[in-house]
C-alpha cells in the first residue's frame, strides 16, 4: 500500500515525530514537577517547617524527649500483663502531645498521656479539658470513672466505663505512680 508514492515510510516517520514530541513534552513536565518539588522542600527547610514536621513525627512515634517516658509506660504495663493497644497521638499545636491507648484492646479502659511544654501549661490545659488543675483527681459519674495523676509537665489519665470500672484500676495506679517517679 503506497500513499503519495512514498510508501509506509511517510506515515511511520510522522508517527515517530509525534512520539518524539510526546517524549519531549513528558520529560519537560517531569523536570518542571521535580523542580517544583525541590523548591518546596527547600522552602520547608528555610522556614523551619521541615524541622517542625520532623519533631511532630518523632513525638508521635515516641522518639525524642518523649520516647523514654512512653517506653517506660509501655514496659510498666507489660510487666503487669497489660497491653497498650491502638496507639493514637495528637499534637496540641503548643509544643505538647497526647497519646491514647486502649488497655488490652478494650474501649472501656482508656489511658491518656498528656505531655505539655511546661508545668504551668499542664495546669491550664488540664483545667480546660477535665476541670481539674491539681496533681490528683478522681471524677466519677454513671458512665464511668476518670482518675488523673500529674507531675511537672505530664498528666496521666485513666478512664474506665461500664461494669468493668475496677478491673485494671490498681495496676494502672501503680504504673502511673512508677512512671511519674521516673520524671526528673
Amino acid at each position: 500500500m503506497r500513499v503519495n508514492g512514498k510508501g509506509l515510510h511517510y506515515r511511520s516517520g510522522r508517527v515517530k515525530s509525534v512520539l518524539i514530541s510526546m517524549v519531549v513534552v513528558l520529560c519537560t513536565i517531569s523536570v518542571v514537577a521535580c523542580s517544583a518539588s525541590n523548591v518546596e522542600q527547600e522552602r520547608k527547610i528555610y522556614t523551619r517547617q521541615a524541622t517542625d514536621e520532623g519533631i511532630v513525627r518523632a513525638k508521635s512515634q515516641g522518639h525524642g524527649l518523649n520516647g523514654p517516658l512512653i517506653q517506660e509506660l509501655d514496659e510498666a504495663f507489660a510487666a503487669k500483663g497489660i497491653k497498650l493497644m491502638n496507639n493514637m497521638s495528637a499534637d496540641d499545636g503548643e509544643d505538647g502531645i497526647s497519646y491514647m491507648y486502649l488497655l488490652n484492646g478494650s474501649g472501656r479502659h482508656i489511658v491518656k498521656v498528656h505531655i505539655f511544654s511546661d508545668a504551668p501549661t499542664r495546669v491550664a490545659r488540664m483545667n480546660e479539658m477535665y476541670g481539674n488543675d491539681g496533681n490528683e483527681a478522681v471524677m466519677e459519674n454513671v458512665l464511668g470513672k476518670t482518675t488523673i495523676r500529674s507531675k511537672d509537665y505530664v498528666s496521666l489519665v485513666y478512664t474506665a466505663s461500664g461494669g468493668e470500672k475496677d478491673d485494671y484500676e490498681e495496676d494502672v495506679m501503680q504504673v502511673f505512680q512508677h512512671v511519674l517517679e521516673q520524671l526528673k
